[in-house]
């Protein structure tokens, strides 16, 4: 009896970008487990829960009010503790992506040794439950906007596009920290560092106006200036980005789709140095 014979064929050769994004979407049930997972343990047996999300950067508007609003007298167009906020939250989310997803990749070792999934997923996750933070300080926002008496702004439908700048540039940010890290340590001990040099250069607390002219620059290759610009247009009326913001943010693009294309190409290196 003739039995037919079938040849198995490994290929080692790295997935294109559309393959490999769509197994990331056909392994979304990790990322939604691990994303309520963390959700969870981050706000049980606390007695504020989500609160934390705005009691933090509440705090430091309060201070940074009485500092540039009070003491140096910064004028804005719209009420300065909206300003802040709005700068706030924005920063916050940026760094909470760049910084706690950096090195997920070498915290969660254990579960790309256990099952096969893209390691996309892994900074992905930790993005979700940042965004939780953010979306909650944006009610907020909104609901003291209503309670001001300022319009609601024409721009308003720009808001989706500027929030997914914001992810972009902390993703990029997190998804190139990762493939790094995983064989310069050092990494892990410079970015936070950067990223707090970026916290001052950014206009979270005054306009871009009181920057010098010819230090401008320094604000247009700053893609989360931009970003900053955008949610502000967008929400409290403030003039709108100018174009050389949105070249810096078409890098902040650019870069994260190469840092998922150079993330693919080296997966199967990752465990080996993670």
């Amino acid at each position: 009896m003739n039995r037919e014979q079938h040849t198995v064929v490994y290929n080692s050769k790295p997935p294109s970008i559309p393959i490999y994004l769509k197994s990331v979407y056909e392994n979304r049930h990790f990322l939604l487990l691990l994303s309520w997972q963390e959700i969870k343990a981050q706000y049980a047996q606390t007695y504020f829960g989500l609160l934390w999300a705005l009691i933090r950067p509440l705090l430091l508007i309060i201070i940074f009010t009485l500092v540039f609003k009070k003491m140096l007298h910064v004028a804005t167009d719209s009420p300065y503790y909206l300003f802040a906020f709005v700068g706030m939250i924005s920063w916050n989310y940026f760094y909470g992506i760049s910084v706690q997803a950096s090195h997920v990749m070498q915290q969660r070792r254990d579960l790309f040794r256990k099952f096969n999934m893209p390691k996309l997923i892994l900074p992905l996750y930790k993005s979700c439950v940042v965004s939780v933070d953010m979306l909650t300080g944006l009610v907020l926002v909104m609901i003291l906007v209503v309670y001001e008496g300022l319009p609601i702004q024409s721009g308003l439908f720009l808001l989706p596009v500027f929030l997914i700048a914001n992810l972009f540039c902390g993703l990029m940010v997190a998804i190139w920290a990762n493939c790094l890290s995983i064989r310069f340590r050092d990494i892990n001990h410079l970015l936070p560092a950067l990223i707090g040099v970026g916290f001052w250069v950014t206009p979270i607390f005054y306009p871009s106006t009181m920057i010098p002219s010819n230090f401008s620059y320094l604000l247009y290759i700053n893609p989360m200036a931009g970003v900053l610009a955008g949610l502000r247009y967008s929400i409290l009326g403030e003039p709108f980005p100018t174009w050389p913001y949105f070249v810096s943010l078409s890098a902040v693009a650019m870069l994260t789709f190469l840092g998922v294309w150079y993330l693919s190409r080296i997966e199967s290196e990752i465990a080996d140095y993670a």
